[in-house]
């Protein structure tokens, strides 16, 4: 990346109100934690961490009223994972937001399911994260996936 393509960047981040440039350096720092984590660890070690995994029509009956802060945190995970110089897909996101989300108390559910590959019939899985009504990331390609469980704290 040049320094003339940096400045713009730079300076967009620095009009950005405090609490918005903190939450997206935390929302950087959490997508290449679960980048880096899927990477290392094995995945059924990662599942301990999240919770139960509940199968798809099972409710949990949890209800937050915090749809603005889980809106932030779907702000910054989507914009940081534009910024950072690695591809960031859908596993990273929502682990990045669930823990923003922990952090903040709020709960969420963690979604894991397939698509089929109009093109190429191949099997596409996917990962996507709601919580208190917010569609905090995976959205929209979540809408055509056949949900196989969610986990839940």
């Amino acid at each position: 990346m040049r320094l003339n393509s940096i400045l713009p960047l730079w300076r967009r981040f620095l009009g950005l109100p405090r609490g918005r440039r903190r939450l997206l350096l935390e929302a950087m720092f959490w997508l290449a934690a679960a980048r880096l984590a899927i990477l290392l660890v094995p995945f059924p070690r990662i599942a301990r961490y999240l919770g139960k995994m509940y199968p798809p029509a099972q409710e949990t009956g949890s209800s937050q009223t915090e749809p603005a802060t889980a809106g932030g945190v779907s702000w910054a995970v989507e914009r940081a994972a534009r910024l950072l110089p690695f591809k960031v897909v859908c596993l990273p996101r929502a682990l990045a937001a669930w823990q923003m989300l922990h952090r903040r108390r709020i709960a969420g559910r963690l979604h894991f399911g397939g698509s089929r590959d109009a093109a190429s019939a191949a099997l596409r899985m996917h990962a996507w994260l709601d919580a208190c009504g917010v569609e905090v990331t995976g959205y929209p390609e979540a809408r055509n996936c056949v949900e196989i469980g969610f986990f839940a704290r």
